[in-house]
């Protein structure tokens, strides 16, 4: 009997734009924000692997006041996307959600992201010129410009 997996995050991508990159300078301390509008603090740190050299999460730190009692959590770089426009990091994460969880201690800091955060109800991503224009005349844009992947999946449970 095969099992069945369940979508955890999708990403969409543009097929037509160019690569850019940010340093670690760019990333450190910008500012998290929600679909929703909501603050959900800044980027404080990242976790890099080696040998490989990946960024294996970030580190938001959300509340607190001047750095005391902040909550830290390790959210997948896979879910973040930027907003030039806000100069913000944005991320499917419900602001609720983080108020609830206890976050991770800065003397024990987790292996992985935490892919349970995310909400997967839908794909965020900064609309294109493309797709904004598209979005005005009420059509979906065209498939070469936009593309839908499974970042993670994971299998169902029963």
């Amino acid at each position: 009997m095969q099992e069945r997996s369940d979508v955890i995050l999708e990403r969409r991508t543009r097929t037509t734009g160019e690569e850019w990159f940010m340093s670690a300078d760019d990333i450190l301390d910008k500012k998290v924000i929600n679909p929703q509008g909501d603050s959900l603090g800044e980027i404080s740190d990242m976790r890099v692997s080696f040998p490989e050299g990946k960024v294996h999460y970030l580190v938001l730190k959300y509340g607190g006041t001047l750095g005391i009692g902040a909550k830290r959590f390790a959210i997948p770089p896979e879910a973040v996307i930027y907003r030039a426009g806000d100069d913000a990091f944005m991320v499917n994460i419900d602001e609720q959600r983080l108020k609830d969880e206890r976050g991770f201690d800065e003397d024990h800091w987790p292996r992985e992201a935490d892919f349970s955060l995310i909400q997967s109800a839908g794909t965020i991503a900064p609309p294109t010129r493309e797709e904004a224009e598209a979005v005005k005349r009420q059509e979906a844009p065209p498939p070469e410009v936009v593309r839908t992947e499974t970042v993670e999946t994971r299998p169902r449970r029963r």
